[in-house]
């Protein structure tokens, strides 16, 4: 009889591998139609092992025991009461090496440990989150919560972030309250009423396998039952009109001097330097408006968004090492999950990936868009007017800088 069941569970079931897994059986038009941003999605599998491709108990176990405890990777949460990670490791060399165990002294007394930014570290999360990125156009990040059986850490709260909700490993009760801010930037946290959350608007239990989604300024609280609960929480930034208009309107200020000048002096107990203020400010707005360009607003927002990725270079030291016996007949692909932006600027193009830009001459420009689109391919079946030596030093620069890689 084999001792990890899970483990072999992980071993044969396929992974979900971007929002339509997660979802199903919604599909996708009904997801943003209905629910996104909107109201709570509840999906009931009775799958246990829905999730097994991307993490277990065992995984969980595993990420503890070579843990670093630092503060920035793991948290412990109790009724809402925060114990900074850095409490239970002292400076000293014996207190560091006993340090998980004073972890685990803290869960077995009731503490849910929250294992932050998983997906930096766990490949299956890791591609998860690549693909809702690329699919969400937002900033994507796992956590993992990991509570003792019958205890709930946090208190009724309200995320500023979207919340896709995956129950891993045991059973936990979660009741929905009224929304006290819809959709809410990061400034705008939850307090908590004198007279409590409100009446519940849903109370129900995740069991393995099931799927919760909370639109941010969705206000919970979640308690696992008899057995210690693992579930995997996605959390999913999008860049919002605030954002995006706020980001514009700074960079009219930069480039346009008048924008920096004064309000005219006085204007606050003068009434006619005051009548002045408004008069010029309804000027300056009209010009504001003038400045911005929608066009310029999205594409400057996107590269915004890539640069904040993580960058995909899994291979590339291989990539690098094999590059000198690189030829036209080596088959090569754009790295799997990288986003990526072209942009024409007059006699070049530019190639932004990575947080960075590759300038290359106008006329690869069909070649570019081929090697970028297509799947797997030969440096000789690229189309275009480049000779046979230019398409080799292309896809050799390509590869270099981690935007192809070798099959």
């Amino acid at each position: 009889m084999s001792t990890h069941p899970e483990r072999e569970a992980a071993a044969t079931r396929q992974p979900p591998v971007g929002l339509a897994d997660l979802i199903a059986p919604t599909t996708t038009d009904t997801f943003f139609a209905e629910y996104w941003e909107k109201k709570p999605l509840l999906i009931h599998r009775k799958t246990p092992e829905y999730y097994a491709g991307v993490l277990t108990l065992a995984d969980v176990d595993a990420m503890l025991a070579t843990s670093s405890l630092n503060d920035g990777d793991l948290r412990l949460v109790a009724e809402g009461e925060e114990t900074p990670v850095s409490q239970l490791v002292p400076e000293s060399t014996e207190g560091r090496i006993n340090g998980l165990e004073a972890l685990y002294a803290r869960y077995r007394s009731g503490a849910t440990i929250n294992l932050m930014f998983v997906n930096e570290r766990w490949p299956a999360l890791n591609t998860l989150c690549r693909k809702l990125a690329g699919e969400l156009s937002a900033g994507i990040h796992g956590n993992v919560y990991l509570t003792p059986p019958g205890t709930r850490g946090l208190t009724p709260h309200h995320d500023t972030h979207d919340v896709f909700v995956c129950q891993v490993y045991g059973t936990k009760h979660w009741t929905l309250y009224p929304t006290q801010t819809p959709l809410p930037v990061q400034t705008q946290g939850y307090v908590l009423p004198e007279t409590g959350a409100g009446e519940p608007e849903a109370d129900f239990v995740l069991s393995p396998g099931d799927f919760l989604y909370m639109p941010r300024g969705t206000v919970h609280a979640a308690e696992a039952n008899d057995a210690a609960s693992v579930h995997l929480t996605v959390g999913i930034s999008p860049m919002t009109w605030a954002n995006a208009l706020r980001a514009a309107i700074d960079d009219v200020f930069m480039d346009d001097v008048r924008f920096r000048e004064g309000l005219p002096p006085g204007f606050i107990t003068d009434p006619a330097a005051r009548d002045r203020a408004v008069a010029e400010l309804s000027v300056r707005l009209a010009d504001l408006i003038g400045q911005v360009r929608p066009e310029s607003v999205v594409d400057r927002r996107a590269a915004t968004m890539l640069q904040r990725r993580q960058p995909t270079l899994e291979g590339h030291l291989l990539d690098l090492e094999a590059l000198p016996s690189v030829d036209l007949s080596t088959p090569v692909r754009r790295r799997p999950q990288l986003q990526w932006l072209l942009h024409r600027k007059g006699d070049e193009i530019a190639l932004e990936f990575h947080g960075k830009m590759i300038n290359l001459p106008g006329y690869v420009e069909d070649e570019v868009a081929f090697m970028a689109k297509a799947d797997e391919f030969a440096g000789a079946e690229i189309p275009g007017s480049l000779d046979e030596p230019g398409r080799l030093v292309l896809v050799r620069r390509l590869l270099q800088e981690g935007f192809l890689t070798t099959s």
